[in-house]
């Protein structure tokens, strides 16, 4: 059985929030084979791994980093920086990283190169000129773009985008869009499960990552099914 990659989901946010150090450190130790997280740049420039377009009412593209860093999630937690969290990462677990809203990505990517290997990282958008243009700026990234509705040809879209991989929600993802998708020489990355039934059933589709809010049981999922082929 092929390696099917864990990835966690803005980290590990059972216990922490999502996209925070801990949340990510939480990761790591059980252990995944990459972890998910959003970036957005700052007013002054900056890179920061938080999801949401706003921050307490205000645009995160309107805040500096100083502001940001004045904030606490759950009265405790920091906003991470990008640097901060390749440095957690870097030689001990790959980056899913999903580009939310960054307008000197020039800038970002010589961060991003410049703190871990292009072989361990991921860039995700579901902004298809995003993902265009940094197959021009990062060739040697694996990049595409992430779908969340019915699309009729993922195929065609891959090759719109230059992406590497094809990045599918789990309702959307069908044994022939794997079979497609593999005759093309792209990986098929589902996100989105409910549960680890679903886990179990895109496994069974032959996908090659798994990107859930469950790492852990997604886990032992995989562990389970390779003992049993063993």
């Amino acid at each position: 059985m092929k390696h099917v990659l864990n990835i966690a989901h803005r980290g590990f946010t059972r216990d922490f929030p999502d996209n925070t150090l801990e949340a990510f450190e939480a990761a790591i130790r059980i252990p995944v084979d990459a972890i998910e997280c959003d970036v957005r740049e700052t007013a002054d420039g900056h890179f920061v791994i938080f999801h949401d377009a706003e921050l307490s009412g205000r645009d995160i593209g309107h805040l500096s980093l100083s502001e940001i860093k004045e904030t606490r999630l759950r009265d405790r937690f920091r906003i991470p920086t990008l640097e901060e969290t390749l440095d957690l990462c870097h030689d001990r677990v790959r980056l899913n990283v999903e580009v939310k809203r960054v307008d000197s990505l020039t800038r970002f990517l010589d961060i991003l190169q410049a703190g871990m290997l292009p072989d361990d990282i991921f860039l995700t958008s579901f902004n298809r000129d995003i993902v265009l243009e940094m197959s021009s700026l990062a060739p040697d990234i694996l990049r595409g773009v992430i779908t969340g509705t019915p699309l009729r040809d993922h195929i065609a879209l891959a090759r719109e985008t230059h992406s590497d991989m094809t990045i599918v929600m789990c309702p959307y993802v069908t044994d022939d869009l794997v079979r497609q998708a593999h005759a093309a020489d792209l990986p098929v990355f589902v996100w989105g499960f409910a549960d680890i039934a679903q886990v179990r059933a895109g496994i069974e589709m032959d996908i090659d990552g798994i990107i859930t809010d469950f790492p852990d049981e997604a886990r032992v999922e995989l562990e389970r099914i390779g003992k049993n082929l063993s």
